[in-house]
C-alpha cells in the first residue's frame, strides 16, 4: 500500500514518524514522508522517500516576536503566531500536500498537519489516521483533557474533552481547514462537524508513548490507543553516518562521573542570557558536569570551561544511560528517551504540551517540573538535589525496564494494519 506520512512542527515532531516509516517500508509498504524542507537530509539519510513543504520552520521560529511570546509562556498566543508567521507559506503548502496526495492510498498525519489533510482526504476519498503526540483528546472520564488538571471528577473530565477540542477547532483547526477546502474548492467546514470529526468517527488515532506515562483508558473509543514510543531502530541508527558519536565526547563522558543533560532540542530558548547564567553557577557553585545540547539554538555556552561538553545535536537512546539526569524542555519524546534509559529528569516547560508532560513526570516522580518563565538557578538547584535521591532513581529505572518491553512500532504496525484490513 501506497501510505503519506505527513507532519507538520520540529524534530519531535518528524522523528518518530521516520522509526513509523521504516516499520512499514520492512512490512512492504511504499511509504513517503511529507514534511517541512529543513528535514530532508534528516529523512533522506533513512532512505526514505521524501516530499518537501517549502516553509523554513527554523527560520519562522526563531524570530524575536515569537520568543517574547515563549518568555511569557502563553501557549494560545504562541500558536497564533505561529499561524501569523506561516501565513504566508499556506497557499503552497496546502498545493504541495495535495500534489503529494495523489500517489497515496492512506494518510497519517501529525496533529498539526490534520487540518490540512481532512479536506484533502475527502476530495480524493482517502481513509486517514493521526499520530498523537501532544495531550490525548480521546473522550474519557478517567482523566481531565490538559488545561483541566485541576478538578478530576468522572462526569466534568468527559464534558472537558469537548471544550478542549471546541477551543482547538474554534483557534485553529477551523482556520486551517476552511482555508484548504477554499483552495481545493470544496465545501467550508462547520464547527460542528469538525468536533464530529475529531470526536465521533472512527478514524484512527495513535498515542505513541508509554503505557507507563499514559494508560489507556478503558473508555476510550475502539480508534484510540496507547502504543508506547516510535523508536528508530538501533541497527539503523548505527548505519547513519549523521548519527555517530564524537570520539572527543566518548573520552569526556569515560573521564568522570556522570554527567547532566542540558537540552531543549528544536524548541527555542526564550532567554539565553537567563539560562547561561544559571549553566555558568551550575559549572562554578557545584560539582556537577554536564553535556549541553545547542539543538537549534545558536551556540551562546562557553565551550572553555573542563566541566562542559557542547554538542549541536546527539543520540538520546546512546547518550541518557550515560546521564545522571536529564534537564529539557519536555517533549513527549525527549521524555520516553529519559524513561528508556532509567534516567530521571527535571522538566523546564516552555510551550503547548510541555506542561501538561511535565505533570505526568511529576506524578510518577520520575522528576520535577518547572516553567521556563519562572526558572531561576535556586529553583533548578532544588530540582537537581530532588530528582539526584534514591527514590527518584529508582522509579525511573523501574518505569525503563517496563518501557524496554514495549515496542510502539510493532504495537502501530498491527494497529494500522488491522484498521486498512477492515476498512
Amino acid at each position: 500500500m501506497r501510505i503519506g506520512l505527513v507532519t507538520k512542527g520540529s524534530r519531535g515532531d518528524i522523528q518518530p514518524f521516520i522509526a513509523l516509516a521504516i516499520g512499514l517500508k520492512n512490512n512492504g509498504h511504499q511509504v513517503t514522508i511529507v514534511t517541512f524542507k529543513n528535514f530532508q537530509k534528516l529523512v533522506s539519510d533513512y532512505n526514505i522517500e521524501f516530499c518537501s513543504l517549502s516553509m523554513d520552520i527554523e527560520k519562522e521560529a526563531y524570530t524575536e516576536d515569537v520568543l517574547e511570546v515563549l518568555r511569557k509562556g502563553n501557549m494560545i498566543k504562541f500558536a497564533q503566531l505561529i499561524g501569523k508567521n506561516s501565513e504566508k507559506y499556506n497557499e503552497k503548502i496546502i498545493f504541495e500536500i495535495d500534489k503529494a496526495s495523489d500517489s497515496f492510498d492512506f494518510i497519517i498525519a501529525s496533529g498539526l498537519a490534520f487540518p490540512n489533510i481532512l479536506p484533502i482526504t475527502v476530495k480524493k476519498n482517502i481513509k486517514y489516521g493521526i499520530l498523537n503526540f501532544s495531550m490525548p483528546y480521546s473522550i474519557t472520564k478517567e482523566f481531565p483533557a490538559m488545561g483541566f488538571g485541576f478538578q478530576n471528577v468522572p462526569f466534568i473530565n468527559k464534558i472537558s474533552y469537548s471544550i478542549f477540542t471546541y477551543i482547538a477547532v474554534k483557534l485553529f483547526i477551523q482556520k486551517e481547514a476552511n482555508q484548504t477546502a477554499k483552495l481545493l474548492n470544496l465545501p467550508s467546514w462547520e464547527t460542528s462537524e469538525l468536533m464530529t470529526e475529531l470526536l465521533r468517527k472512527n478514524s484512527l488515532i495513535i498515542h505513541p508513548m508509554s503505557n507507563q506515562l499514559l494508560k489507556q483508558p478503558k473508555d476510550w473509543p475502539s480508534n484510540s490507543f496507547v502504543t508506547g514510543f516510535l523508536e528508530i531502530p538501533t541497527t539503523e541508527r548505527n548505519r547513519n553516518i549523521n548519527e555517530q558519536i564524537p570520539e572527543a565526547l566518548k573520552v569526556w563522558i569515560e573521564d568522570g562521573e556522570k554527567p547532566i543533560y542540558i537540552g531543549f532540542g528544536s524548541i527555542p530558548i526564550p532567554d539565553t542570557n537567563l539560562l547561561k547564567t544559571i549553566v555558568d553557577e551550575l559549572l562554578t557553585q557545584t560539582n556537577h558536569r554536564i553535556v549541553f545540547c545547542n539543538g537549534w539554538t545558536k551556540q551562546f555556552i562557553d565551550t572553555n570551561h573542563k566541566k562542559i561538553f557542547v554538542v549541536e545535536n546527539i543520540n538520546h537512546e546512546w547518550l541518557f544511560p550515560k546521564c545522571k539526569m536529564t534537564i529539557i524542555h519536555g517533549g513527549i519524546g525527549t521524555i520516553g528517551s529519559s524513561l528508556k534509559a532509567g534516567t530521571p529528569m527535571v522538566i523546564v516547560s516552555i510551550v503547548a504540551d510541555q506542561p501538561f508532560n511535565g505533570k505526568l513526570i511529576e506524578e510518577n516522580k520520575t522528576g520535577v517540573h518547572i516553567p521556563f518563565k519562572k526558572l531561576t538557578f535556586e529553583k533548578l538547584l532544588k530540582g537537581i538535589t530532588k530528582v539526584d535521591s534514591t527514590e527518584f532513581k529508582q522509579n525511573a529505572k523501574s518505569i525503563g525496564e517496563k518501557m524496554y518491553l514495549e515496542n510502539g512500532v510493532n504495537e502501530s504496525l498491527i494497529i494500522i494494519e488491522n484498521y486498512l484490513n477492515k476498512n
